[in-house]
């Protein structure tokens, strides 16, 4: 077995065990998309873990193209002294829930704001909080009690979900389509919508969301 891929069957066993799954392999294949053998056959020594197989799996869980590649950097010929500590893998941390939210009739969000408790997930992002979707209008992207999780701190690049904050005080969580000096257009979640853009001079924030988690993953 290579490094890569040693290093993906890692990070994926360590996903695993998180305390979103509590080490359970049909929770985490029911999460992905995946047959419980097919995960357990991904875990195996003997069998291969490639990058089409990582990136499905990242992809679905909403953690980015090259989660299972982060953090590896190939062998190298060097000299004892420049020789570094292997990186860590990102380790899960408490994200508070500060609402629960649904698309309104006019594609602009209805808020329900304060802390209900809290998520584990997996970002470093210290202003990271959840958001708890209620109602259908976001389906099948985000289902009625997902929690969507928000990183400011995280530049958001298009093609990614956001958090929209206008100057009005309305918010939107649409996906980005592009962004300009000027402008930035928005494609709504369930193609309800047609696309919006929004001169700059009306947005206050755009916040990245990282990914979701299942409707038990919320702690008191």
């Amino acid at each position: 077995m290579d490094d890569l891929t040693q290093h993906r069957k890692a990070r994926l066993r360590a996903l695993i065990d998180s305390p979103t799954y509590k080490g359970s392999q049909a929770a985490f294949a029911n999460a992905c998309g995946l047959t419980e053998g097919r995960v357990s056959q991904l875990l195996k020594p003997d069998q291969s873990f490639g990058e089409r197989s990582a990136k499905n799996i990242a992809n679905e869980l909403r953690l980015g193209d090259r989660y299972f590649e982060e953090g590896f950097a190939a062998p190298q010929e060097v000299s004892e002294s420049n020789v570094a500590p292997a990186a860590e893998l990102k380790r899960a941390r408490r994200v508070p829930v500060t609402g629960s939210v649904k698309g309104g009739d006019d594609g602009y969000l209805v808020q329900d704001n304060g802390i209900d408790g809290w998520v584990d997930y997996w970002t470093t992002d210290p202003h990271a909080h959840a958001l708890r979707i209620k109602g259908d209008s976001m389906h099948p992207r985000y289902r009625a009690g997902e929690f969507v999780i928000v990183t400011p701190s995280v530049e958001a690049q298009p093609g990614r979900d956001v958090v929209v904050k206008l100057t009005n005080g309305k918010c939107l969580l649409k996906q980005l389509n592009w962004m300009r000096d000027d402008e930035v257009q928005l494609l709504s979640i369930n193609n309800g919508y047609a696309p919006m853009t929004i001169p700059r001079s009306e947005i206050e924030t755009i916040a990245r969301v990282a990914g979701s988690v299942g409707p038990d993953s919320l702690e008191f």
